[in-house]
């Protein structure tokens, strides 16, 4: 569709407002006037615009071209509801029909002569006002005069409106057709009144008064509501105090008992220092007794050096003994050695003629069987056939060369049948592995699911149980180590104790993100620290079993992370968790982001948001199918591998999930195992069938052998030639002479034996007369021996002696270190002790013991614990009692306040209603004033008469011009020109009493026959081309108004065509 302008005639001398926006000539706008409107899908108007000029403009068109859409747009564009254009029941039915919103822009002057623009600074020479309508509402943006957006407040154009004291609902400002018809065409004086008492705002005032006589009203009853409920609450106060002082008793009582806690601690220290007093007195003791044990070492010494030196003198004189003893054993040696030297040659001798007889044994054997030989060599001889030797051997060859072929053959069968064997078992035996390793792995996830199972059973009597079996006693541990004040601040954790999911669809989702931290806890400083890690230690058996810690300063609040959260729409993690530990929340903020990471239900939604371009402040976002979406991409999870044991208020369905996946598991496992049985068996069998082929292989490689060696034997046979036996008859010859050279050493050797025979006897005669000899030095010896045995004995005995005194002294020493140690550890203890003692409180003497201060503290908790079950809770009842005081005090101060507030305010309606009917009559007056002199403008004369009482206004007009008459008469009574007149006085007297930049009439005349329109449209024009404040005046009619151009400045006339409208 096209755009559409509206063609303007401005007449003589008139000045294009844009051209001069802030100029004094005769062309110049007021300050809030109305530069320009253009209209965009609004009513019939699919593009539209109209420039405006600084006095009077004509919207000149008739039925259906547009005129009452252009001042609808100003109503609305200006901020006025759908209700007042007396046209729509809602804002988009001002949409243009096939369009799904609409817009109007509204430029107003904001010329800066005499300092009275609206920010002019920031919007400068024009103020553009649009405001944009949908189907789901409206928005508002101001710009300023080179169209950049200032603001999109619609409270910032209610600010602009009252600074030019625009008022788009004041009839007289912008006066619609269905006003017209309702105040101006009738002639009821009530309608003429109410016409007057909304335009001059008088309406609104009563209005206004009457809204704060009934909030005065309500005040009144406030104040009586709250004054008969001050007894109740006073008693109640009373109750209260009295309770308080018996809890305060109580607290006293409490006090106590810290400081006996103090003392507690301080008496222990005691206890801890009384230790160390019997280990310096054994300390002492035993520096005592080391003197009496060195004594003790130097006697012994002393003993066993003069045994030492009698055991060296018998040790000279036997060796002087041993020395004459080994001369004589040398001599005897010699002796021995040539016995036994005759004895060695007479063995030797003898051997050789055992020899000598073996070989003439074995040359007569060789002679008989080599005669033999010779005897059947020539036999053979005698019978031998050549030639039937060299066919049989052809045939045998033949015969083994296909054997040969047939074993070959044989053999690569084997040999293939054996490498598929191979092959298949390999594969079988890879598969066998792989299934054991599935089997392994399964099993494991049996046993890991089936402590799952025990650790939720345990949680379903225990919640704490879920984060492991011994985590129960560990913060049993951690409360202990808290009341006895070893932590500075108690640490916090397991994270996942504090942390509950609003809604569980997110449950699975959320410990996927942060299921990591669910274990860990939080310290405060280094100290805190190490007192967990002991605690650890002490409940953990195994080290890699340790919740993780995270370290950082406790905070007393929660974090703000009101200004780093996304806004996108969708929640955060943080959203979604109801966290109850202000110190845990903050350190998932640290170290998990969750104020950053979005839960988006769709991926394809969250990967559209988030990659390649994620908003401000979003760090990732997790969708319900367990994918984490960052801006440089998105990573899968598989959702069925995570349990979701930590963020579920009720176990069991975790329970039976867990039961169900033992089930399917011990399935899974039974079939494996049945694959597994399956592939050994297959296994078994072929490695059978590889042993059969095997051996099979090996026999025909034997065979194979066999015949390959057989056909070489048969490849190299030649034929012999008949047998000489003349080189063994030569052989026997000299069988016969070595037998007779043999015989003839045996000879030689036997009369050499007999002489060595003689000299081994005499050698062992000598040898018995040495030995005599030295009978006498051994016996000697064996004396010294038995003297040196029981000397070094003694020696023994007093080297024991002196050992176990050194031992004695060792033992002191070690007895005297270890005592020393642990005198350093109790001391150590004590400063230990001492330290954690004065961070609680300086030291605190008592003499009286541990046990007994712990019993005084027992007892006192124990009154505390009675009195407090009797009176309820401390904290509550003073906090009931302090809030019941200060409730009592919040009324007395509240009516004391209402009673002045009400007072002044009925004393201020008062004078207001006071000056109200002062400023009503002074209105009347001058309304009457400007009516009287606007008649006169013809010759008439008349007034106006307001009956406030009555409500009611009446026109009386003498329309005799030549003052024959003064009577006065009822507008009903005169003609449709005479009371047009008077309706156009009224409207000029209206607009002398209100302060505005521009009026706006639609169709005022549209009662009014021709000639009576154009005498109220020239009295109109008269009266705006006469206004002293030079305001803005837009009239809207179907006449043709052209011979006004001709006759006023500054006047511009558009005529608009009836646009193009969808009939569809």
């Amino acid at each position: 569709m096209s755009q559409k302008r509206a063609p303007d005639r401005p007449g003589p001398g008139s000045k294009r407002s844009r051209a001069d926006p802030g100029g004094l000539g005769d062309g110049a706008l007021v300050p809030g006037g109305i530069m320009k409107i253009e209209l965009q899908n609004f009513m019939c108007h699919t593009f539209f615009e109209v420039d405006f000029c600084s006095t009077v403009n004509f919207i000149v068109g008739r039925n259906g071209s547009g005129k009452s859409a252009i001042l609808m747009a100003l109503v609305i564009g200006l901020g006025g509801k759908s209700s007042a254009t007396n046209r729509a029941p809602n804002m988009t039915e001002f949409i243009k029909q096939g369009s799904s919103w609409g817009q109007v822009t509204i430029t107003i002057c904001n010329a800066n002569h005499n300092h009275d623009a609206w920010e002019y600074e920031l919007y400068g020479a024009a103020v553009m006002v649009e405001r944009r309508i949908t189907k789901q509402g409206s928005k508002y943006k101001l710009k300023n005069a080179d169209g950049k957006t200032i603001s999109t407040k619609k409270n910032d154009l209610t600010l602009l409106l009252d600074h030019y004291n625009i008022q788009v609902n004041n009839p007289v400002s912008i006066l619609n057709q269905e006003m017209s018809k309702k105040f101006l065409a009738s002639t009821d004086p009530s309608s003429k009144y109410n016409f007057f008492m909304k335009s001059t705002h008088l309406e609104q005032m009563i209005l206004d008064y009457q809204q704060v006589n009934e909030k005065l009203e309500t005040i009144k009853h406030t104040i009586s509501k709250k004054e008969r409920t001050i007894p109740d609450v006073k008693a109640q106060v009373r109750h209260l105090r009295s309770q308080y002082d018996e809890i305060t008793e109580l607290r006293d009582m409490g006090r106590k008992v810290s400081q006996l806690k103090d003392e507690l601690i301080w008496s222990k220290v005691k206890e801890i220092e009384d230790e160390q007093i019997p280990i310096q007195r054994s300390i002492d003791k035993l520096n005592s007794h080391l003197p009496k044990v060195e004594q003790e070492i130097a006697k012994a010494q002393e003993k066993f050096n003069d045994a030492e030196a009698s055991v060296k003198a018998l040790e000279t004189e036997m060796s002087e003994d041993m020395r004459r003893y080994q001369s004589l054993e040398s001599d005897q040696a010699s002796l021995r050695a040539l016995a036994s030297a005759k004895k060695r040659e007479l063995f030797d001798i003898q051997r050789k003629i055992k020899t000598a007889n073996n070989s003439i044994k074995d040359l007569n054997m060789d002679r008989q069987r080599l005669t033999k030989r010779i005897r059947e060599i020539e036999d053979n001889n005698k019978a031998r056939n050549v030639e039937a030797e060299k066919a049989e051997r052809d045939q045998e060859l033949a015969e083994c060369r296909s054997k040969q072929g047939q074993y070959t053959e044989e053999m690569t069968a084997t040999t293939s049948a054996m490498e598929n064997l191979e092959h298949r078992l390999s594969d079988m035996t890879e598969s066998l592995q792989r299934i054991k390793e599935d089997i392994e792995q399964t099993d494991g996830q049996i046993r890991k699911h089936q402590d799952m199972l025990r650790t939720q059973q345990e949680a379903k009597k225990n919640r704490v149980s879920v984060f492991g079996r011994s985590m129960p006693d560990l913060l049993r541990k951690v409360e202990e180590a808290d009341r006895l004040g070893r932590f500075h601040k108690k640490p916090r954790g397991p994270f996942g104790l504090h942390i509950k999911v609003k809604d569980p669809k997110w449950a699975n989702v959320i410990e996927l993100a942060i299921g990591g931290l669910a274990m860990n806890f939080v310290v405060n400083d280094q100290h805190d620290k190490s007192v967990l890690q002991e605690l650890f230690r002490k409940s953990f058996q195994n080290a890699r079993e340790h919740p993780n810690m995270i370290m950082m300063r406790f905070r007393d609040d929660f974090y703000d992370v009101s200004s780093q959260k996304p806004q996108t729409g969708h929640p955060t993690i943080y959203d979604m968790l109801d966290i109850d530990c202000h110190v845990i929340s903050n350190a998932l903020v640290e170290q998990a982001r969750i104020e950053q990471s979005l839960l988006i239900e769709s991926s394809e939604e969250a990967r559209m948001l988030i990659v390649g371009h994620a908003p401000r402040c979003v760090f990732n976002a997790w969708t319900l199918a367990g994918d984490d979406v960052r801006e440089r991409g998105a990573y899968s999870n598989d959702l069925s591998r995570n349990n979701n044991r930590y963020f579920r208020d009720d176990p069991s369905q975790v329970i039976e999930e867990i039961n169900h996946k033992i089930r399917q598991l011990r399935e899974e496992s039974s079939i494996q195992r049945q694959n597994k049985g399956g592939l050994e068996n297959e296994v078994k069998d072929i490695r059978t069938q590889y042993n059969t082929e095997k051996k099979k292989q090996q026999a025909i490689k034997r065979k194979l052998e066999n015949v390959r060696n057989r056909i070489i034997e048969l490849d190299n046979v030649e034929e012999a030639p008949l047998q000489d036996v003349s080189a063994m008859q030569e052989e026997l010859q000299q069988y016969g002479d070595q037998i007779q050279k043999i015989n003839e050493e045996k000879a030689e050797l036997a009369e050499k034996e007999d002489r060595l025979k003689q000299e081994h006897e005499e050698a062992n005669k000598r040898h018995t007369e040495s030995t005599e000899r030295d009978s006498h030095i051994t016996n000697r010896l064996e004396d010294l021996k038995a003297k040196m045995h029981e000397g070094q004995k003694r020696n023994t005995q007093l080297l024991e002696h002196l050992e176990k005194y050194k031992r004695k002294k060792k033992e002191v020493n070690a007895e005297k270190k270890r005592f020393s140690a642990e005198l350093t550890a109790k001391k150590r203890e004590i400063t230990e002790a001492q330290g954690m003692a004065e961070q609680r409180c300086p030291r605190v003497d008592s003499r009286r013991s541990a046990k007994d201060l712990e019993q005084q503290i027992r007892n006192m908790e124990l009154r505390i614990q009675q009195g407090a079950s009797n009176s309820g809770n401390v904290d509550e009842i003073t906090r009931r009692f302090h809030d019941a005081k200060m409730k009592f005090e919040e009324i007395q101060t509240m009516v004391k306040k209402m009673k002045k507030f009400s007072k002044d305010l009925q004393q201020i309606l008062e004078e207001r209603e006071e000056k109200y009917f002062r400023f009503r009559k002074e209105i009347s007056k001058r309304i009457n004033y400007f009516f009287i002199m606007n008649l006169s403008q013809r010759g008439y004369t008349g007034k106006l008469r307001v009956d406030h009482e009555k409500k009611m206004l009446e026109m009386q007009l003498n329309v005799d011009t030549s003052g024959a008459s003064q009577d006065t008469h009822d507008v009903r009574s005169l003609s449709g020109g005479e009371r047009s007149f008077s309706t156009v006085c009224f409207i000029c007297s209206l607009w002398n009493l209100m302060e505005s930049p521009f009026r706006c009439l639609d169709e005022f005349d549209v009662f009014m026959d021709l000639m009576n329109r154009k005498v109220a449209m020239k009295l109109l024009v008269e009266h705006a081309a006469h206004d002293q404040q030079r305001r803005q005046y837009i009239l809207f009619t179907p006449q043709d108004m052209s011979h006004f151009n001709k006759k006023f400045k500054n006047m511009k006339i558009m005529q608009l065509e009836a646009p193009e409208r969808n009939n569809d």
